[in-house]
């Protein structure tokens, strides 16, 4: 939780410019910093009123309350970044429909820059260019859209309502067909509905079959691959009345909500409102109201870059490499994003995310944003690691050499950390 404490705590700052940031969370209080962080959160829903929401911070709000186990809380969220989403992602479908491909570069007018230079005015400015660029610039502006719907899919799982889990997770699926955490779920939730229906079983498979191909590193790819070869065995029929008491799983279903939660997730309590699994729908709970939707409305635009708010951003992404080098991809992710919207154009921010992206199969991601922090700092070592990473992971091996070779003249004691010359031995 120390990470979540930390970005609750600069965003709080960010509503409140005046005053400094606070510390993040000593190791031995962070659930109690967290949840005092959050509360204020809460307290400062009736600050922000009258003013218009922007996707991003609805999308952080989303996040925040993810991140700390308010579940239903972060369905309504993510539902109204979903809305306001929704135009932008209905020019891209209307593009593809038309035949249109992305083009591989990406115009400086796509790049988030700033508080004020979010989705709606990308999808703006790409209204402007050619249809190629147009697409790639609301492709790239949509992908935090994309793992909000993931998200919101998780959330809904994690109340108790596969249903929706499963819809959301689809919607994901229908845009990028290989995202690994969305292909997880819907291979799990339809193998846990089988109930002796093959064609559901079998569909089942395939997706986690699927995940195994196109991630084979993901953090669901270990449980996948154990629990697979016996999937008929541990989906299998249960007698009629031996239904579960709340919560439980059929004998030896990987423990997908209670103990399988994304790395990094905090752990769902016992009196958690809605508990994970309930097989009967959420809970009547009370909707979060409109005030506390937009209770981070000027979470950024309000920002004031000072030495502390630095210091927290400076944190999160040394959080986000250390996970990268543990091969805690799902983390490493979740810290670099929040990092993004203050340093879009950092090289080292995106060659976080771009490790992230890497290790997490978004192969395509990957590259954009690899290439985009080479743009920036040709010598930066970790974009030259992870782009030879990638490259050697897509059978370059003439690239990702010339990647490794580059990174050793640049940075050699980066290279000697991370294994440059092993892992060009394996080119070979």
């Amino acid at each position: 939780m120390r990470r979540a404490a930390c970005a609750l705590g600069v965003l709080i700052f960010a509503c409140k410019p005046s005053q400094p940031a606070p510390a993040p969370a000593a190791r031995g209080g962070e659930g109690s910093s967290s949840q005092a962080l959050l509360a204020e959160v809460d307290r400062l829903k009736d600050q922000i009123k009258d003013k218009p929401k922007t996707f991003e911070v609805v999308s952080a709000l989303g996040n925040l309350y993810y991140d700390n186990g308010r579940y239903l809380e972060a369905v309504d969220s993510f539902r109204e970044a979903e809305e306001l989403s929704a135009p932008a992602q209905a020019e891209a479908d209307a593009l593809r429909a038309k035949g249109v491909k992305p083009a591989a570069d990406l115009p400086a007018v796509c790049r988030r820059s700033g508080p004020e230079y979010g989705l709606a005015k990308i999808a703006e400015a790409a209204r402007n260019l050619d249809p190629p660029h147009h697409l790639r610039c609301l492709d790239t502006a949509l992908d935090l859209a994309l793992q909000d719907t993931a998200r919101r899919g998780n959330s809904f799982y994690l109340i108790g309502n596969p249903d929706s889990a499963l819809a959301e997770h689809r919607k994901v699926l229908a845009r990028s067909p290989d995202h690994p955490e969305s292909l997880f779920f819907v291979g799990a939730i339809l193998l846990e509905q089988s109930n002796g229906d093959k064609k559901r079983l079998e569909e089942g498979k395939k997706y986690w079959q699927r995940l195994l191909k196109v991630a084979p590193d993901s953090p669901r790819a270990a449980i996948v691959r154990e629990t697979l070869p016996k999937a008929d065995e541990v989906f299998k029929p249960r007698p009629e009345g031996e239904a579960a008491a709340q919560g439980d799983l059929p004998p030896g279903h990987p423990p997908v909500a209670r103990n399988d939660l994304p790395p990094g997730h905090p752990p769902i309590e016992g009196n958690q409102p809605g508990a994970p699994m309930s097989h009967g729908g959420a809970p009547a709970a009370a909707e979060p109201t409109s005030e506390e939707v937009k209770n981070l409305e000027e979470a950024v635009a309000n920002t004031e870059r000072t030495p502390e708010l630095e210091k927290g951003l400076d944190e999160l992404l040394a959080e986000s490499e250390k996970d990268l080098d543990q091969g805690r991809y799902q983390e490493a992710r979740d810290a670099a994003v929040r990092v993004m919207p203050m340093r879009p154009n950092d090289a080292r921010t995106s060659a976080a995310m771009g490790g992230a992206m890497r290790g997490l199969g978004r192969m395509e991601m990957a590259q954009r944003t690899l290439a985009h922090a080479l743009q920036i700092d040709p010598r930066q070592p970790r974009a030259l690691y992870e782009m030879g990473r990638l490259k050697a992971q897509q059978g370059d091996k003439e690239g990702a050499a010339r990647s490794f070779a580059e990174l050793k003249s640049a940075d050699p004691a980066f290279a000697r950390a991370h294994g440059v010359d092993q892992e060009m031995a394996k080119l070979k």
